[in-house]
């Protein structure tokens, strides 16, 4: 008996060991998977750490998950898988403590058509180092912004300079912007308007304050009918070079602005010159600046005013503000019986020389 119960001490202290062992060699992270059926929102979360996606798929890859209620053709294809998967995750959730993202066709493109689809999430909650996405060299204070339709979102750093991380105008919840609202304007809660980040940086990214109008002429309209919000995620980083500006050459702020006809343009550069990059008055899709107008009016979407280059530099470029109509007697009218808008980017550099003034003729 002696002989036996030092045999399992001695076993036990091996196994104690090289369970020790195999722990402290391990990275202290929190591994959690995720399923969200199609149509609902995926929530990951850290409590401790930041998330860093693992593995991501959006698809369907056996029959049984998500099938509740699901007719077996669309349950069938158990090889679809959106490559963009893993990327979209990564991109919208690495380096946060939360985040939120749909699990719908506009977030990941639809990888096979009348398939039932699912988005299985795999990520850890790992201490803030290399194996973040996040630049973690610099200081960043991320900040959230909603805005409800109409009213214009107000982004702004005390120290360093904006560098939007996410957003969407739409609507992904019942709740947000609802107050006094008649549910059949806040029913569809897969409303995404697929330029909402690229609109956001190309107005933010590299200022240290913006103000963008939560509005379907800046946005255009994802969903005509429901009542939308502007979500918007942002870090105050240290230089603009963590920004998606240009700072190879000068240090310039690229701006745009969308005017609907029959209002007035305002451009201006708290610090610089202003630089007009492109111009355009005429239109050219027919969602912008669409809200009230018939059909007939926006069905022209290759309405170019040649001069509007030309115009919008000869009144604004190497000055530091300038107000410009959206109005025919203005620019012309390239196309007779289209309501029209004048869409601007501009830079605001730092010398006048830079701006090269289009000469009229």
């Amino acid at each position: 008996m002696l002989v036996q119960k030092l045999i399992w001490i001695t076993l036990l202290r091996f196994l104690c060991q090289h369970v020790s062992a195999g722990a402290s060699k391990a990275k202290m992270t929190t591994t959690k998977t995720m399923v969200t059926c199609e149509g609902e929102s995926v929530v990951l979360k850290c409590d401790v750490g930041l998330i860093k996606v693992l593995k991501a798929s959006y698809g369907r890859t056996d029959c049984k998950t998500c099938a509740s209620g699901k007719p077996a053709d669309q349950l069938s294809n158990t090889r679809c898988l959106a490559q963009s998967s893993l990327s979209t995750m990564s991109t919208r959730c690495d380096g946060t403590k939360s985040c939120t993202v749909p699990a719908v066709n506009s977030v990941f493109s639809d990888p096979c058509v009348g398939t039932y689809k699912y988005l299985n999430v795999t990520y850890d909650c790992v201490q803030p180092s290399a194996e973040a996405k996040t630049n973690t060299n610099t200081k960043t204070n991320t900040k959230t912004t909603v805005t409800c339709e109409g009213e214009s979102a107000g982004l702004t750093c005390d120290v360093g300079l904006i560098k939007v991380l996410k957003a969407n105008y739409g609507r992904t919840d019942c709740k947000t912007c609802a107050s006094g609202k008649p549910a059949d304007q806040l029913s569809n809660t897969r409303c995404l308007a697929q330029s909402s980040l690229s609109t956001m940086s190309a107005r933010c990214d590299g200022t240290q304050s913006c103000t963008v109008p939560a509005v379907n002429s800046v946005f255009s309209d994802p969903c005509y009918g429901t009542y939308k919000y502007l979500d918007v995620t942002y870090d105050c980083v240290k230089s603009s070079a963590d920004t998606k500006t240009n700072t190879k050459t000068t240090n310039t702020k690229t701006k745009t602005t969308v005017t609907c006809e029959g209002e007035s343009a305002s451009l201006k550069c708290d610090v610089g010159f202003i630089k007009v990059l492109k111009a355009n008055y005429g239109r050219t899709d027919c969602k912008t600046c669409a809200s009230g107008k018939p059909a007939d009016q926006l069905s022209n979407t290759r309405c170019l005013a040649q001069s509007s280059l030309c115009t919008m530099s000869a009144r604004c470029d190497g000055t530091q503000s300038c107000t410009v109509p959206a109005v025919n007697s203005v620019f012309s009218d390239p196309c007779v019986g289209t309501y029209k808008y004048l869409d601007v980017t501009y830079d605001c550099v730092q010398s006048k020389e830079q701006c090269n003034r289009c000469q009229m003729g």
